[in-house]
């Protein structure tokens, strides 16, 4: 699933809420494709316009 973000959070403290949100959607991407640090996937939501996911 690509989604086009109209309001990317600006701060990190919003990307650590909303990456934890991802996290918990237990996309493959993020969990395992490759496997990321929580806080280095979260640092790359700031400011970022587009997100994809997938589930196997």
């Amino acid at each position: 699933m690509h989604v086009s973000v109209a309001r990317p959070p600006a701060e990190a403290e919003h990307a650590n809420l909303l990456a934890l949100e991802h996290v918990l959607s237990t996309a493959d991407n993020i969990v395992d494709d490759p496997p990321t640090p929580f806080p280095e996937y979260a640092t790359r939501l700031v400011g970022r316009t587009s997100w994809s996911f997938w589930w196997d």
